[in-house]
């Protein structure tokens, strides 16, 4: 029978301790502000540099979490189990992979990932070729429209540089309309070569209620989105960056300077026009498992919360609440 020991669990979550206080004692990156198109080296505007440090927090627990979820399917992935490669006779084309009884050491191992990691809402294992071997939930599995995911960047770039990868935004194949994002990591063998693909979804509304519990001040919006602009977190509370609605308005954040700008790999702030309004928007891109994340703070500069606009005078802005990231570090725990 097959036991996984607790203590395997345990390294992760002290492994991803060890990389959050790490993350949040490095050096603030350097302030760059544009305004219009052009963009120079900000040495002398304190407030949008201390704007940037606290989207630098923010960035460091995000980025510890999903740091967490890839170890474990780092460590999951060399487990003998996982590591037996995958039967191609048990496949039922009727059922959309195995039945849920079959290589049932395997299933075991990902229904225990998604018991620990509450941000993954399923576990997928591939072939080398793309095909898809098991869906766990097995429910799931036989609500898939697709049984070959080739197609996915995280497929493409797995084949290619046999590295764990985080993927874009996209919308699931088996829960319709559902937007989220795949890690996924190579299974190799002592040959080392890629016997198969270990993978996990991660639900978009936990970055939804992270990004909200950070109680943002001043008429501020924070969203996180994807190389291509696709939202995948929002700290308004009636936006959900789940649904496919993320896909369909990527435009109002692609078509962005500051966005741009981001993936050009600068960071600042830039005055533009946002939803048909003047905003101030604050920019930092950060790397993520061979792919690009960018959040994006959003500032109407015709807000009279306070009586101050923030395009123009802010020098008493404090976007979050007292230690409020000391508190929110533990929110995926």
């Amino acid at each position: 029978m097959l036991k996984i020991p607790r203590l395997l669990f345990g390294i992760i979550a002290i492994s991803s301790s060890i990389i959050l206080f790490s993350a949040a004692n490095s050096p603030s990156i350097s302030s760059i502000y544009a305004q219009d198109t052009q963009y120079y080296n900000n040495t002398t505007n304190e407030n949008n540099s201390s704007i940037l440090h606290e989207l630098e927090s923010v960035k460091n627990i995000l980025e510890s979490k999903v740091t967490k979820l890839a170890t474990s399917l780092q460590i999951a992935s060399n487990l003998p189990e996982i590591l037996q490669p995958p039967d191609r006779n048990l496949v039922d084309l009727k059922i959309k992979g195995i039945p849920e009884d079959a290589d049932i050491e395997k299933r075991k191992i990902a229904k225990i990932l998604l018991d620990q990691f509450k941000e993954f809402n399923s576990i997928l294992y591939y072939f080398n070729n793309g095909d898809i071997y098991f869906f766990e939930p097995f429910r799931d599995q036989l609500n898939l429209t697709a049984t070959n995911f080739a197609f996915r960047d995280y497929y493409q770039v797995i084949n290619q540089t046999k590295k764990t990868y985080v993927s874009d935004a996209i919308l699931s194949k088996a829960t319709i309309g559902t937007n989220l994002a795949i890690i996924a990591t190579p299974v190799i063998n002592k040959e080392n070569n890629m016997t198969a693909i270990l993978s996990g979804a991660i639900n978009f509304n936990n970055y939804d209620k992270f990004l909200q519990s950070l109680n943002l001040q001043n008429n501020s919006r924070l969203v996180l989105i994807d190389k291509t602009g696709v939202k995948i977190g929002d700290s308004t509370e009636n936006e959900t960056s789940a649904s496919k609605e993320s896909h369909e308005k990527k435009e109002l954040f692609s078509n962005l300077t500051s966005f741009k700008l981001a993936l050009e790999g600068k960071s600042g702030s830039i005055v533009e026009k946002f939803d048909g309004k003047e905003s101030q928007i604050t920019f930092l891109p950060y790397d993520l498992f061979q792919n690009k994340r960018i959040l994006l703070l959003i500032q109407d500069c015709n807000s009279d919360v306070n009586n101050s606009n923030p395009c123009i005078d802010n020098k008493e802005l404090n976007l979050f609440n007292e230690n409020v990231l000391t508190r929110l570090g533990t929110f995926f725990k």
